[in-house]
């Protein structure tokens, strides 16, 4: 749902990274230990894909 609200332009990236945050934080508890490391690797996996994405966008624009 944050991610929607994101791409529909309904909240910024700020919130939308704070929102999934939340929802990570509810949800890593629940896991099982072999999930966790399987989960810490997608993460770093798309961590990857955000770090390009910024870096072929470029800088915020100053009113940003």
């Amino acid at each position: 749902m944050a991610i929607k609200r994101f791409l529909r332009g309904k909240q910024g990236f700020a919130e939308c990274v704070a929102d999934l945050d939340a929802l990570l934080a509810d949800f890593i508890p629940r896991l099982q230990s072999g999930q966790i490391a399987e989960l810490r690797s997608l993460m770093l996996a798309n961590n990857d894909i955000v770090m390009k994405e910024m870096q072929r966008r470029g800088p915020p624009p100053p009113w940003a």
